[in-house]
């Protein structure tokens, strides 16, 4: 057994991806979720424990748990395959230096800065003024050591042989970001992190992709924060801070808490209210969100409530939305507090009480209406009113929406018709929005192709009563439009003939024990696989007299489709005989096209 089947060998696909997904029973070994990887409201994506695979009916992906591991973190190969073999204790062949990856390098570098600079912290007496910050703010030596809080030097340079020790050369830290060619010139580098309060960045999985910088000289004039760039490693859009430590928790309280500032979050932890993360004080993009959605479809979100804080609220909560998260918002006293950091140190009783009474999108933005704009003018009251019904656009229930324009109506003073035909235009523009983006995509020959998906899922399901069953086999003429299906025909046919004196009990070649898959080529083993997935998503617990009526009426469908396209096929053939006058062959296209007909 190679290294790989002894990964595979040591995991059960449906118990390792329920820790990322809500698996639900679908059938006899199979379950269903909505697919992680594109969205949707009604699950096309299945596990199969029988075959230890997964596929998703919706984009049409597939594979097994390495596959499964390399789409939902972002890894290669090699990379969920080390991922993988730490679960199971299966130890992988050393690799050479030489062949270690430049993103996998990368990663080694920032393991390294990120214990170089906590050991400065804890024992440099340069570091001696970043200590004595650290106690200010109350952090405590657990949660230092546990979000690897260090000090960047004011002089790298004796550190700098440190590094080259390990084998990272200048090239190394320009690539991961944490440093930058010198501008006057030759091969020397410029550190970008000098006598800075070091906050390591890490990914889902906890490994170091970047760093925030605090300032600790407050009479120098420089950004107060400064960040890692853009590298291979660190993409500010698809990291929230503190994921790889919330997520266990996130996923035991079913709520994600997202703040702004990276302080609130390690508050927050150090605290014991651990299903906390941070947004490092963005809008919250669709690849946070996708990531959030793994642990919980329930966020409230802690944003501060200056006018940026807000705006990145707002910003947040429109895409929340169209993924179907279940939002709510935490407020506070902000005579207390300006942030959740400072409440939490002043009174964690309050943070808790804000948490707990946290509000429904609709409450806080009917209150943040007429907290933004006065109600005293017919202007004022035209915004408040614009701010709030674009909200009630998204409640799907008509009575609930209702009561809500009945409520603004009284605390406006203005007619509920009136503020029911604003809506009712907003509505109205919203739906031309879409219909204009619909006649786009019908221009589009790339998104024009539901025949062909339909042909696809008719034959799919043809093949999968067929593998269920092999008793319902008989010969079906037609071309198959699928070069696969084509040849899983030949396969079928050959082992039916071969097989035919024990089909009533062995007529399951789904089974475990059925030696069909065995003598198949890589490529059909892969697509009876996915068959087998969807036997258990279209016909569970379905009788032999229940197939078959089934598979007659696919038959019937594939046999009219087939017709249709091969009469338009004999039709452009003979069009094409006529403009050459060969009689022949138009006596032979039309024998063939009458022929049609006895199908």
């Amino acid at each position: 057994m190679d290294t790989v089947q002894e990964i595979k060998s040591k995991i059960d696909i449906v118990d390792f991806i329920s820790s990322y997904l809500s698996l639900k029973q679908a059938g006899s070994g199979s379950f269903k979720a909505c697919c992680p990887f594109h969205k949707e409201k009604t699950p096309s994506f299945f596990v199969n424990r029988n075959r230890q695979t997964w596929h998703c009916f919706g984009c049409d992906d597939g594979g097994d748990v390495i596959s499964f591991v390399e789409r939902m973190e972002g890894m290669d190969f090699r990379e969920a395959l080390e991922f993988l073999a730490q679960k199971t204790g299966v130890v992988l062949p050393k690799m050479n230096i030489k062949d270690i990856t430049k993103k996998k390098k990368l990663e080694n570098l920032n393991d390294f800065l990120s214990k170089l600079m906590r050991h400065i912290l804890l024992n440099s007496p340069e570091a001696k003024h970043a200590r004595e910050y650290i106690k200010k703010r109350g952090i405590d030596d657990l949660t230092g050591d546990v979000w690897k809080i260090g000090y960047a030097p004011q002089d790298w340079q004796k550190y700098q042989s440190k590094i080259i020790e390990k084998g990272f050369t200048a090239q190394d830290l320009i690539d991961v970001g944490f440093a930058k060619k010198n501008e006057r010139g030759g091969n020397s580098i410029y550190y970008r992190f000098h006598d800075r309060l070091m906050f390591p960045i890490s990914d889902v999985l906890g490994h170091v992709v970047g760093y925030t910088g605090r300032v600790l000289n407050p009479e120098l004039k420089t950004a107060k924060y400064i960040n890692t760039p853009e590298t291979i490693l660190y993409k500010k859009s698809h990291i929230l801070y503190g994921l790889d430590k919330a997520k266990g928790y996130i996923k035991k309280e079913n709520l994600a808490i997202i703040t702004e500032g990276n302080m609130d979050a390690l508050t927050s932890h150090q605290f014991n209210i651990q299903n906390v993360v941070a947004s490092s004080g963005t809008a919250l993009t669709q690849e946070q969100l996708n990531l959030i959605k793994r642990f919980t479809n329930n966020i409230a979100i802690a944003f501060d409530s200056d006018g940026a804080g807000l705006a990145a609220t707002l910003r947040g909560l429109e895409l929340a939305r169209q993924l179907d998260f279940n939002i709510k918002i935490i407020r506070y006293d902000n005579s207390i507090a300006k942030d959740p950091d400072e409440l939490i140190r002043k009174d964690i009783n309050a943070w808790q009480e804000a948490i707990k009474k946290a509000k429904s999108i609709m409450d806080w933005i009917y209150a943040e209406g007429f907290k933004r704009f006065s109600d005293n003018t017919p202007e004022g009251k035209k915004k408040i009113a614009n701010f709030i019904l674009n909200e009630c656009l998204y409640i799907p229930d008509s009575v609930e929406r209702d009561a809500w324009i009945e409520r603004l109506a009284k605390d406006l003073t203005v007619s509920p018709d009136a503020l029911r035909k604003s809506l009712f235009d907003k509505q109205k523009n919203k739906n031309q929005q879409f219909y204009n983006l619909d006649i786009k995509t019908q221009d589009n020959p790339k998104l024009n192709s539901n025949k062909k998906e339909v042909i696809k899922e008719l034959e799919s399901s043809w093949f999968s009563i067929i593998l269920l069953n092999l008793k319902l086999w008989h010969q079906l003429p037609i071309e198959w439009k699928y070069p696969l299906h084509s040849q899983l025909y030949s396969y079928l046919q050959m082992y039916y003939n071969s097989h035919i004196e024990n089909i009533k009990e062995n007529s399951n070649l789904l089974a475990q024990d059925s030696d069909f898959s065995i003598n198949l080529p890589q490529d059909l083993k892969t697509e009876v696989d996915i068959l087998a997935v969807l036997v258990d998503k279209e016909f569970p617990n379905k009788t032999e007299k229940e197939l078959k009526k089934i598979q007659q009426d696919i038959e019937n469908r594939l046999v009219k489709l087939y017709k249709a396209r091969k009469r338009q096929e004999l039709e452009s053939l003979m069009r094409e005989a006529e403009k050459r006058q060969d009689d022949q062959l138009i006596m032979q296209l039309l024998k063939k096209f009458n022929s049609l007909n006895n199908l």
